[in-house]
């Protein structure tokens, strides 16, 4: 957001594509020492700005649709393989379950999303239904609109202690004591980098440490750019 000096909150509320209260509530629920000027008008900084965007997102309107429904277009356009619920979009919009879900069902009424049966492995093979974009003629309209969206910034989980069960097609010849990731951090992130599992290594994105991936690095069999790749997550993490 660009550099404004002080500004008010209903002018923070319009550039977010958010309301005023919500602006004040988490202006309480950051703690943010706000002035205030005329009228009791609360001006904010730009670092405080920056905080609530952070904190907020920013959300954008166009013809015919609300911020909500913009946000779960925005959510969805970002991932690729779908995802596999109301509460997932949710998450990823940073929206609430219940908005998340009255806007998928209006937006799948007008064709803009749709649920596609697919086969996935999530500890065992299943078939779910994936919500995500119909890619029809309008959404390369939708691009700009989209692309100024920004969901609020997530909420680091704490580190798993073990591998999920929606992995377990990825360690189906593992002992249980094997699926501890603080004592065999480095054999798992050995398995996921073999695997190429997509969701695998993401999972190990989050939650596996530094000497883990550079423990999987030095597994035998590994071409250089999946050994490049171990280097970059034992950085990242």
């Amino acid at each position: 957001m660009d550099s404004l000096g002080p500004v008010s909150a209903a002018e923070v509320a319009r550039r977010l594509g958010s309301s005023i209260p919500r602006v004040k509530r988490a202006i309480e629920r950051l703690g943010l020492d706000v002035e205030h000027g005329p009228g009791g008008r609360v001006l904010l900084t730009d670092e405080q700005v920056g905080r609530l965007l952070e904190a907020l997102g920013s959300r954008a309107v166009d013809d015919g649709l609300t911020a909500t429904q913009t946000s779960v277009l925005a959510a969805l356009s970002s991932a690729p393989l779908g995802l596999a619920s109301a509460r997932a979009v949710a998450r990823r919009g940073g929206l609430s379950p219940t908005a998340a879900a009255r806007a998928l069902g209006e937006l799948c009424r007008r064709g803009l999303v749709e649920a596609r049966p697919a086969r996935i492995a999530a500890g065992r093979a299943r078939t779910v239904e994936l919500l995500a974009p119909s890619w029809d003629a309008r959404w390369p309209a939708l691009a700009p609109t989209l692309a100024r969206v920004q969901a609020p910034r997530a909420v680091a989980a704490p580190r798993a202690e073990r591998v999920p069960g929606r992995l377990g097609h990825l360690f189906w010849n593992s002992a249980p004591e094997q699926l501890d990731v603080q004592r065999c951090g480095g054999s798992i992130a050995r398995r996921l980098l073999r695997s190429g599992d997509l969701e695998g290594l993401a999972w190990g994105a989050a939650h596996l440490r530094t000497q883990d991936w550079q423990h999987g690095a030095t597994a035998r069999g590994l071409d250089a750019p999946t050994r490049r790749l171990a280097h970059n997550l034992a950085a990242a993490a």
